[in-house]
């Protein structure tokens, strides 16, 4: 349980940093944070952990891109890419972690 504690806390200091770059993001960089957090996506959803907070944001940072607020595109993307990192690690450890719920 520690482990997973510490898999959500450090995603969440990278989150928060991403914050204060995308006060000044271009079109570029919202493209870039979009095509990561669609490829980090297509991983989560290969373990079959897509959640749906993840895909609410992507699609609210296209609809931002499509608008021209790319800051809040690339805000939105890099948070549906954590959130996607997020649920990766969660289906691994519950790959591991049900044996332990299992009588012996």
């Amino acid at each position: 349980m520690k482990n997973l504690a510490l898999s959500l806390f450090i995603p969440a200091v990278f989150l928060a940093g991403a914050s204060a770059q995308a006060a000044t993001a271009s079109k570029a960089d919202a493209a870039k944070a979009i095509s990561t957090a669609a490829a980090t996506m297509k991983t989560a959803a290969s373990y079959d952990n897509q959640w749906l907070e993840t895909v609410a944001d992507f699609k609210a940072a296209k609809a931002a891109d499509a608008k021209g607020d790319y800051s809040t595109a690339v805000k939105k993307a890099d948070r549906a890419d954590t959130l996607a990192k997020l649920s990766i690690n969660q289906s691994k450890a519950q790959k591991k972690l049900w044996q332990n719920e299992v009588p012996k």
